[in-house]
């Protein structure tokens, strides 16, 4: 099943710096034994519209050749 991300509905939130919601949340990322690997933020606002994150445009990575003058 691989690892979980858990929210506490007990644990408060914070206003989210993207959006501006109140759904930002301390989540718990959980292996399938149960053990905690970690924690990390969540926006649960955010990720509902967002289904993956964007590929960095070509046009914004450097040039490979530099043309001289």
């Amino acid at each position: 099943m691989g690892t979980q991300i858990r929210i506490s509905r007990e644990d408060g939130s914070l206003p989210c710096e993207v959006c501006g919601f109140p759904t930002m949340h301390v989540a718990q990322v959980v292996a399938d034994d149960g053990t905690v690997l970690g924690r990390t933020l969540v926006c649960t606002t955010c990720q509902r519209s967002k289904h993956r994150p964007e590929p960095p445009l070509a046009a914004a990575a450097p040039p490979d050749e530099v043309p001289t003058g």
